[in-house]
């Protein structure tokens, strides 16, 4: 009787070795996420490193910082708006003051400070912008950041170079 031939597994090896190579070779995508299931990245403010939440989602641009009871010291969260334009934000259900740096062109376009929790005012960017940057208060006066100081950072959720 004949015997039926055997597998060879030596091919399999090394297609098998092969595609675990060019998946380790391919660039990471960092997928860290906050607490609060945000993308998170570093956004670099005249040289001051802030760990930040992005926000890109209708409904996430809307809550924000919204009915949190803190932002710890060296966090953020940075808005990416749908275009560049105007743009107005509230203290909405904020718990707890921040600063708001509004950036265009890599650059700081203006920043509004110390914004207490209660605060009922409107406040509107300078000039048109796409990215909002909010931190803890006094962080500006703290690192003494003003407009046209340099802001970059890399979007998480795109291959595309860094913002600058």
């Amino acid at each position: 009787m004949k015997k039926p031939p055997k597998f060879c597994c030596v091919p399999a090896c090394i297609v098998l070795a092969a595609s675990l190579a060019a998946v380790a070779a391919a660039p990471a995508v960092s997928a860290e996420l906050s607490e609060y299931g945000n993308r998170l990245t570093t956004v670099m403010v005249k040289g001051v490193a802030v760990t930040a939440e992005v926000v890109q989602e209708p409904a996430r641009l809307y809550l924000g910082l919204s009915h949190r009871n803190s932002l710890p010291q060296g966090r953020g969260m940075l808005f990416i708006m749908p275009i560049e334009e105007v743009q107005q934000f509230c203290m909405r259900g904020m718990r707890f003051a921040i600063d708001i740096i509004w950036i265009r062109g890599g650059r700081v376009a203006g920043c509004e400070k110390n914004i207490a929790a209660d605060d009922a005012r409107i406040l509107t960017s300078p000039v048109p912008v796409k990215y909002v940057l909010e931190v803890p208060a006094g962080f500006c006066d703290r690192h003494r950041i003003g407009p046209s100081d340099e802001v970059s950072f890399q979007q998480p959720l795109s291959a595309a170079a860094p913002v600058r």
